[in-house]
């Protein structure tokens, strides 16, 4: 099966703002980001399915938008999932992190694939939910055959739209990347990538 995973637009979050689980509003009008994005995805998908963050769900119904005006679609077929939410950075979350007191920042960085955020996440609590939600969407997980007995036919393009950490924890699983090296990878706002499953 073919996945594209599609991050979120840009926000209007300062720079150099942590933030995963809070929701700024977007910088540009969503059908910008839409448009271009857009042109990288296939022509056609089976199944879409996205983060139920604001950000996310916008992007989603924006590109779900432009398949109902090309292919005639008549019933929504966007589904969430919130095991594809970003990162939760707990206390640390909206703040600028120039703010965040060094000696809780620090020990973090020295660690952030085990270490968790003051009343937050690891990376390692992202991986283990993203690990999940791909279990349900393998060839033989529950999800994916649920669908495909539904709908009668398999499951060949998978549309996922969410955020920068689940894409990376995703590179890492199917690509085989160091859970340390996840953040090497540029993800930029409104790109697509295409992995298999």
């Amino acid at each position: 099966m073919d996945l594209y995973l599609v991050r979120h637009p840009e926000t209007i979050a300062p720079k150099g703002t942590c933030y995963g689980r809070t929701d700024f509003p977007l910088k540009y009008p969503v059908e910008d980001t839409a448009d271009v994005t857009f042109s990288y995805l296939p022509p056609n998908f089976n199944h879409f399915i996205t983060s139920p963050a604001p950000r996310a769900l916008k992007l989603a119904n924006a590109l779900y938008n432009k398949y109902y005006l090309e292919q005639n679609r008549s019933v929504i077929d966007i589904h969430t999932d919130e095991r594809l939410l970003e990162m939760n950075f707990g206390d640390w979350d909206g703040r600028l992190w120039e703010e965040i007191p060094r000696k809780e920042t620090v020990p973090w960085m020295k660690d952030f694939v085990n270490a968790r955020t003051p009343n937050g996440e690891a990376f390692t609590d992202l991986i283990h939910r993203v690990d999940l939600f791909l279990d349900d969407w393998k060839e033989n997980g529950i999800l994916r055959q649920g669908w495909e007995e539904t709908n009668k036919q398999k499951l060949k393009v998978l549309i996922v739209v969410c955020h920068s950490g689940p894409i990376r924890a995703m590179f890492c699983r199917l690509q085989g990347i160091p859970h340390e090296e996840a953040f090497k990878s540029p993800v930029e706002f409104g790109s697509v990538h295409k992995l298999e499953i």
